[in-house]
């Protein structure tokens, strides 16, 4: 979905102006969750590199990978001390870094790893395994986790079918108007985005699938991280978001 829908490749430098929740919450929430004040982070699925910024201010090494070009070049302009790959979550032992692990290097043996929304995008539990297997895989022994995902009965209860829309100035000129509607079907969310630019619209539809805690503890588990701790998400301006810290 990263490397097609215009949100993360040909509007991507709308993105911030689209998506306001503040930085801080889940950046706090975070920081004081880790074991050390200067962990080295892996921020798996970056976007613009708004929260990788501020773990780096507070004295964190991160790193950024994404599968959006786009999104990645915003996120390495942003964090100019960060190392930045391309690459798939669910295939992280085969990206660049998985390979200097070896020699010494930082490779895939990070503190803790950020990973938020990304994981709603995954809908067979095939991927959804393999995906946090990954991710828990670029771990130290005793490393963190670190999850913002959709919960299923929250998204539910607000996938009503009634679009929502917002307008925003571009940088560059021109007015944008981005608008989603979304229903629920069989455990599914169901997107419809429409983008409207200088008077022309564009389309992209889309399913994701929000997740239960019982399905988090179950994964987590089979990935090894067995210390699951499960609140209401760090910084959302909804109420259906999970912030999850595995160990």
């Amino acid at each position: 979905m990263a490397s097609k829908r215009p949100f993360y490749s040909l509007y991507a430098h709308a993105y911030d102006l689209l998506i306001t929740d503040p930085v801080e919450p889940w950046v706090a929430a975070v920081h004081s969750s880790l074991a050390r004040p200067a962990a080295t982070i892996l921020d798996a699925g970056c976007g613009t590199g708004r929260h990788a910024a501020a773990l780096i201010e507070l004295g964190h090494r991160v790193d950024l990978i994404d599968v959006s070009v786009e999104l990645l070049a915003l996120a390495a302009a942003r964090c100019p001390t960060a190392r930045t790959w391309t690459a798939d979550l669910r295939a992280l032992g085969t990206w660049p870094a998985a390979t200097t692990a070896a020699s010494g290097d930082l490779g895939c043996a990070y503190d803790a790893v950020t990973c938020r929304g990304v994981l709603n995008d995954l809908i067979d539990d095939d991927e959804r395994l393999s995906a946090m297997r990954s991710l828990a895989g670029c771990l130290i022994p005793g490393g963190a986790l670190f999850l913002d995902v959709r919960e299923r009965d929250a998204s539910r209860r607000r996938a009503d079918g009634v679009p929502r829309s917002k307008r925003v100035d571009l940088p560059g000129g021109g007015l944008l108007t981005f608008a989603a509607r979304t229903t629920w079907d069989d455990g599914l969310l169901r997107v419809d985005e429409t983008y409207t630019l200088d008077g022309r619209d564009s389309h992209y539809d889309f399913v994701m699938r929000p997740w239960t805690e019982p399905e988090l503890r179950d994964v987590l588990g089979t990935c090894g991280l067995h210390d699951v701790r499960i609140s209401a998400g760090a910084g959302r301006r909804t109420p259906d978001r999970l912030f999850v810290v595995a160990r």
